[in-house]
């Protein structure tokens, strides 16, 4: 009788650990992850926010979505990048200081990663996880020409031109 106790609270287990596994390859769990400090965002540290409507409501001052076109937006701005159906978007011209917020718009997880074709530069500034909803920012300090690759998914490329 305890042996049968034993392996149904063991299948039960098995079940809720497979499920949990399962939840968070597909990205529908996410762990909590703390907020960026405001020094973060201005040392041009990468800052990840699970709570894209909060950070959203926070700091957006630009949209940018599949649909927009490349914008020049002016030092200290915030220029958000959507992703939709495995795609970043067109190419952005920003102003040096200017913060691209990169949301997931996927069910699904995603990497904002310097580099290209799905593989990271091997001096990358920054390597961002955005499970299935979530967003990560980024702040640009240096004029240049950045790649922008997911890690995931080699054909998802874009390029930020900072000015």
């Amino acid at each position: 009788m305890l042996l049968r106790i034993f392996l149904f609270g063991s299948a039960i287990g098995g079940v809720l650990v497979a499920a949990l596994v399962w939840a968070v390859i597909t990205g529908q769990y996410e762990a909590a992850q703390p907020s960026p400090s405001a020094s973060a965002v201005a040392s041009g540290e990468p800052a990840a926010s699970s709570s894209p409507a909060a950070s959203v409501a926070e700091t957006a001052s630009e949209s940018v979505s599949a649909e927009a076109s490349p914008s020049v937006g002016p030092s200290g701005a915030v220029t958000m990048v959507e992703i939709l159906n495995s795609v970043f978007g067109p190419d952005l011209t920003v102003a040096v200081g200017t913060t691209v917020m990169w949301m997931n718009g996927d069910s699904y997880p995603h990497t904002t990663t310097q580099g290209s074709d799905g593989v990271k530069a091997s001096d990358a500034l920054f390597d961002l996880k955005l499970p299935g909803g979530a967003s990560a920012s980024y702040t640009f300090t240096e004029a240049g020409t950045y790649q922008v690759t997911c890690t995931l998914h080699p054909n998802m490329n874009m390029t930020i031109t900072v000015q």
